[in-house]
């Protein structure tokens, strides 16, 4: 037995993949993967990779159709492509799992109505798509909403406990709308892209911060919020992904927790083949928090209410993926297959 396959069946840690790609979702639905995440990067990268597979898939689309409804009409056939894939996992597991994420434009990350709006398109496209949004102020009452009309949720873009918290409480509220808990809602916290920020953020301000503590920055981030979300008896559930080495998944394994995995780690954690050992509880050293608390931003991520809902879309970390997940990922699929020039500024 692997240790993905040790996960699965003999902890309370669930993991997903994290990839777009036909070959890839099958391999690691065989290993023991209960779901599968998207992004437009990650949905853009598979058309590109395997082309001949999406095509048949993809020719209805018409050729003039392009800017926003043409990145939706691609992310639509590979989102629901994928979501039927997971079907017998959605009905096994009475759809705690099963489910493919559709992510939103990134550019309605300030507009409520338009995330609204699109999400409850993306809701038809399948009975196991879980909409996913960026956590950002304009987000919380979106997913209140969707909570209340039991349409299954992801929020991305979470760097902070405070974003966390915002979520789950939003969550709940949508749940107690509905008189009942509806369907999952899934907290994404990106440890890994939080050390990428905070990495740039101390070599910048010279604060002399070396790289073991910097690496230990996510899985601290991922421990204070499962701590909260257990004091507080949170029902969403806590997603690490954005993983970059091997221990953002050792050091979190035994916990409740739904990890997206991207081929890239998966095949790490095999090839490592660290040892099965439930690791959760052990906490991050003090010193190295205190090391990390010196990083201003880090405070900002890790403090209780250190980030103030207003401030979540300007929050450093968050703009720099919104802009990848832009620039590299929806924006090239609002032309993709078509002749049309884009509108937006390169």
């Amino acid at each position: 037995m692997n240790y993905l396959q040790w996960l699965h069946e003999s902890t309370a840690t669930r993991w997903w993949h994290d990839s777009a790609i036909p070959a890839e979702i099958d391999a690691a639905l065989k290993l023991g993967a209960l779901g599968i995440t998207t992004n437009p990067v990650l949905t853009f990268k598979s058309l590109n990779t395997v082309p001949q597979f999406w095509a048949p898939q993809i020719k209805d689309i018409p050729p003039d159709l392009h800017g926003v409804p043409r990145a939706e009409a691609l992310l639509r056939a590979i989102a629901s492509y994928a979501a039927e894939k997971l079907l017998p996992i959605f009905d096994r597991t009475q759809g705690a799992h099963g489910y493919a994420f559709g992510q939103l434009n990134p550019d309605y990350a300030g507009d409520r109505k338009a995330m609204l709006e699109q999400a409850l398109r993306y809701a038809s496209w399948a009975e196991n798509l879980a909409v996913k949004l960026p956590t950002t102020g304009a987000a919380i009452p979106v997913i209140e909403e969707l909570a209340s009309r039991g349409i299954a949720i992801c929020a991305t873009l979470n760097f902070s406990v405070s974003q966390a918290v915002a979520v789950a409480d939003a969550y709940q509220r949508g749940c107690e709308r509905a008189g009942k808990a509806t369907r999952p809602c899934f907290v994404v916290q990106q440890g890994g892209r939080l050390e990428d920020y905070l990495r740039m953020v101390a070599a910048d301000q010279e604060l002399g911060i070396d790289e073991e503590t910097i690496l230990q920055a996510g899985n601290a981030l991922v421990k204070k919020t499962m701590a909260c979300f257990a004091q507080r008896g949170y029902t969403a559930r806590i997603m690490p992904a954005g993983l970059r080495q091997v221990r953002h998944l050792t050091e979190l394994a035994g916990a409740p927790l739904v990890f997206s995995l991207h081929p890239r780690i998966q095949k790490m954690v095999l090839e490592a083949d660290p040892e099965k050992r439930e690791r959760c509880m052990e906490p991050v050293d003090e010193k190295v928090i205190a090391r990390l608390r010196t990083i201003p931003e880090f405070r900002r991520a890790y403090d209780d209410d250190a980030l103030p809902t207003s401030e979540f879309v300007t929050f450093g970390v968050t703009q720099k993926t919104l802009a990848q997940f832009l620039e590299t990922g929806w924006s090239p699929l609002e032309n993709f297959g078509s002749k049309a020039t884009s509108k937006r500024w390169t």
